[in-house]
């Protein structure tokens, strides 16, 4: 580990660090993919709850990220970055390990349940807040922007094969015991994970954190942020794609499971190890693209494909979806790490960097409220109240059979469809070279 990023810099502490934030994440990937996975949805129906409580119990805890400009306003005001990262960050992951208890004392599908889910949920999200805002922050100061691209996917990678071999041992063990015992453990354990991934960071360097030196007032911090032409455009694009996004999203693993009537095994190895292993084949590559064209063309070709994948979902039924699936996830795998990067990479380009946070902080919480509660929420309601009506109408009238996630599905593609053409015409990178151009080159050398 310690010669992991040596090929990045020759400053011994600049790699420990790097080294440290990098072992994180192969503690926290376990974290992130039981929490953010198919076993949530697993979990849902096993105490009983139906689309549209599902979306709910998902989408309010979301609003917690309202609080991130507050959180990003208490970092700039505090300056302590690494206190605040810590004590969040574990704010952050025992809740999990409550949740996963929770059924077990008050039975299943009960409103008192629900309840205290989304209450364990939204303290775990705005605690996430203060997370987030500070880890962005932080990793802003501390990486170079020269080896930015590279170490994003680096980490990536690393991650990636964690998640990989992680993910199958925990589908499996809940194949074998798909009930409410087997959850809680899962859960349990993941809040373990990601506890340590938070307990890396007692090891990287802290840096003091750039900033204004006149009085923060939190009022001209939020609206010099969206006097930001360039930040502002990009916050919309993103908010439409997010929005295109968490309409369909957590009811992929729902169709799965209810529909496709896959096990947790196949949903883990088909969706999250095949996407991964094509990450991990082609994120060494991908890193040095994003740096060497431009994050904003790279995300215009990434995003352009990803719309479509929707619509191939809508094609898959219990006879074909080994095949269908297949295809999806490697795709999948090639262009997700280009969009969470160029993404990423895009957010702390364009903001002022006197004041990270409070950018990091105001996109996601307008990405919070418009681009994951509502629509989250949106589309339980889609598929449980409205989508029936259109399966009636397709088989009556046209004589076709679609599934009510069909629905979902569509509208998910062709949102994200008009979030690429708002990408194309507003979104500016400076700096950035054209993607038609690279290519153009490229064929007359060749």
């Amino acid at each position: 580990m310690v010669k992991l990023n040596a090929d990045l810099t020759s400053d011994n502490s600049l790699r420990k660090s790097l080294n440290f934030v990098i072992l994180g994440i192969t503690f926290g990937i376990v974290f992130f993919n039981v929490t953010t996975g198919s076993p949530v949805a697993g979990f849902a129906k096993v105490i009983g709850f139906g689309d549209l409580m599902y979306g709910v119990m998902l989408a309010l805890p979301v609003l917690g990220g309202v609080t991130q400009v507050f959180a990003s306003y208490f970092l700039e005001k505090s300056k302590k970055r690494k206190l605040i990262f810590l004590i969040s960050g574990f704010l952050h992951r025992l809740p999990w390990a409550l949740i996963a208890i929770l059924p077990l004392i008050f039975g299943k599908g009960s409103y008192i349940l629900l309840f205290l889910l989304i209450l364990l949920m939204t303290i775990s999200s705005i605690s996430n807040s203060f997370t987030n805002v500070s880890f962005w922050s932080w990793i802003n100061d501390l990486v170079p922007m020269h080896i930015r691209g590279r170490f994003f996917s680096r980490r990536a990678t690393i991650s990636t094969i964690v998640g990989m071999l992680s993910g199958l041992a925990i589908g499996k063990y809940l194949d074998l015991h798909n009930n409410l015992i087997g959850f809680s453990i899962v859960f349990i354990f993941a809040a373990i994970m990601g506890m340590l991934d938070i307990s890396c960071f007692f090891f990287v360097k802290d840096l003091p954190m750039k900033g204004q030196k006149q009085q923060i007032d939190l009022k001209k911090m939020f609206i010099s942020t969206l006097k930001n032409d360039y930040f502002k455009k990009f916050m919309i694009f993103f908010v439409i794609w997010n929005f295109g996004l968490s309409i369909a999203g957590p009811y992929f693993n729902m169709y799965m499971i209810k529909d496709l009537k896959m096990s947790y095994f196949d949903i883990i190895l088909l969706t999250q190890i095949v996407s991964n292993i094509v990450t991990i084949l082609t994120l060494p590559y991908i890193g040095r693209v994003v740096d060497k064209i431009g994050n904003r063309p790279m995300l215009l070709f990434a995003a352009s494909l990803l719309s479509l994948l929707p619509v191939v979902w809508c094609f898959t039924n219990e006879n074909n979806y080994k095949y269908l699936v297949t295809l999806i996830s490697i795709f999948a795998g090639m262009l997700w790490p280009i969009i969470d990067m160029s993404n990423n990479n895009l957010i702390l380009k364009l903001s002022d960097q006197t004041q990270t946070s409070m950018y990091v902080g105001v996109i996601n919480m307008f990405n919070a409220i418009f681009g994951t509660a509502i629509p989250i929420v949106l589309g339980g309601y889609l598929i449980e109240d409205i989508a029936p009506y259109i399966v009636d109408f397709f088989k009556h009238y046209m004589n076709f059979n679609i599934a009510t996630y069909h629905v979902a599905f569509f509208v998910s593609g062709f949102l994200r469809f008009l979030a690429v053409i708002y990408l194309k015409k507003n979104v500016k990178e400076p700096g950035a070279k054209s993607l038609k151009n690279v290519i153009k080159r490229k064929i007359k050398r060749a």
